[in-house]
């Protein structure tokens, strides 16, 4: 076995010692020779570690934080012209995380911050630098004027780099969570600042609003507690805003135009203003269909496009516009007859159950035969697709049943929903949803 073959042995073992004493056993020569795969030997090492430490693999993850830069400075020690300052000042930052004293996490950072500040000023530096230096105030507490002085001398650098937005408003965003008084004013600050380069950019390049609307939707998704209400609702319309200019946008790429479809419809299923929330479900119908045409045999486009039309079948449901519910239940039927070999996908058919399920609750008050008849075509296919791994489609044919006063139907349906997936290898599987659900009501003592 050569030497890069045992090298690569030790260190897919994760054997740092083997590696030293291997490469120790190497001539000066050998060594320059064979530098770029003795580096990446010693970089898979880390890198897989790291990914260990990311997926909360490690028992001791500061310990092992030490063993990564361990491996590191090995690299260094026989390179010294390999200086890794991200990759040593991630160590710190994790350090300074997993420390218990406040000293220490504070003597951590401080070591990330020294890296970084003695680094090429790339932007990915600087927006490290941003983050570190708020995390420095919040082990601190001292939020001074010189302390954000310092965070904009870095912040603003990255503003002309119109591909760190998703990480910029992440970062502003904390200023606003920060426990101090004075926190919203130097988030309007950031905020101020970052809104005039972004608007900038976008004069180049729309689909910066995109991204920035995207990632506003991200935080909205995760309801933050510390953003009240009425801040959420100007997000929402501030998100509404920066869409707007997306309107008709023309692309030929499928996954970009998925996106554009999403935002609307989150926009749409954000806002409170059913004007709006139509026009934007519109929107999202017209950039799903477009992907769509150009995906043919992707079920995904045809489900997102539905219920962008089911959202707008609600509203007008609410504004006793039931013609126009119609349409828009039939212009949804008409997309999934086009899907391609619709009649072997499970999810395509499980939603087009459950679409043919909304469209006789709202426009018919479930009193149609024909579309019952075939919401339970399709819900009866999904079972069988599913292999009887899902409840989904029997909880739909179930409430199809109750709605149209078959209770016993009903309990049979939600039974055989248990004994499928039990049988399917869930023997723990009950029906406590069902419990839980009120269009059940009537059944639950029967289920129990």
């Amino acid at each position: 076995m050569n030497i890069l073959s045992q090298l690569q042995e030790h260190a897919n073992n994760y054997n740092l010692q083997a590696m030293e004493t291997l490469v120790e056993s190497l001539s000066p020569v050998q060594l320059e020779e064979n530098k770029q795969e003795i580096i990446d030997a010693y970089y898979m090492v880390y890198s897989y570690g790291m990914h260990d430490l990311d997926c909360t693999r490690i028992d001791d993850p500061e310990d092992f934080t030490f063993f990564l830069l361990s491996i590191i400075e090995s690299i260094q020690r026989l390179f010294p012209d390999q200086m890794y300052y991200s990759d040593r000042a991630c160590c710190y930052e994790y350090l300074s995380d997993y420390a218990a004293a406040n000293e220490d996490k504070l003597r951590y950072k401080q070591q990330a911050i020294d890296i970084y500040t003695s680094a090429p000023q790339t932007t990915e530096m600087q927006m490290s630098m941003v983050r570190v230096l708020i995390d420095k105030m919040e082990i601190t507490k001292q939020f001074t004027t010189e302390a954000f002085t310092e965070l904009l001398s870095f912040f603003r650098p990255v503003l002309n780099d119109a591909t760190f937005i998703n990480r910029l408003i992440h970062q502003y965003f904390r200023v606003r969570f920060l426990p101090f008084e004075q926190n919203h004013y130097w988030y309007q600050r950031l905020l101020r600042e970052f809104e005039g380069a972004m608007h900038e950019h976008a004069e180049k390049n729309p689909l910066v609003y995109l991204d920035w609307a995207e990632t506003y939707q991200y935080i909205l998704y995760h309801d933050s507690p510390e953003i009240d209400p009425e801040y959420k609702a100007t997000m929402v319309a501030q998100t509404a805003l920066l869409l707007k200019p997306l309107e008709g946008y023309y692309s030929e790429d499928a996954g970009l135009l998925n996106r554009l479809g999403k935002a609307f419809a989150d926009t749409a299923k954000r806002s409170t203003d059913k004007d709006l929330r139509l026009d934007y479900y519109q929107t999202a119908f017209d950039f799903f269909t477009k992907a769509h045409e150009l995906e043919p045999v992707a079920w995904t486009y045809p489900v997102y496009a539905t219920n962008a039309l089911k959202d707008m079948a609600k509203i007008h449901h609410e504004q006793g516009a039931y013609e126009k519910v119609i349409n828009a239940f039939e212009q949804g039927l008409q997309l999934f007859s086009q899907v391609y070999k619709h009649e072997e996908d499970f999810t395509l058919n499980l939603y087009w159950g459950d679409f043919l399920l909304a469209y006789t609750g709202m426009a018919y008050d479930y009193k149609s035969p024909s579309i019952n008849r075939r919401a339970e075509e399709k819900l009866q296919l999904a079972i069988e697709l599913g292999g009887g791994y899902y409840a989904h489609p029997y909880f739909s044919m179930a409430r199809l049943a109750i709605k149209t006063g078959d209770k016993e139907k009903c309990v049979t349906m939600l039974l055989q929903c248990k004994a499928a997936i039990c049988s399917a290898g869930y023997g723990a599987y009950d029906l406590s949803e069902a419990l839980r659900d009120e269009d059940f009501r009537e059944i639950w003592e029967q289920l129990k």
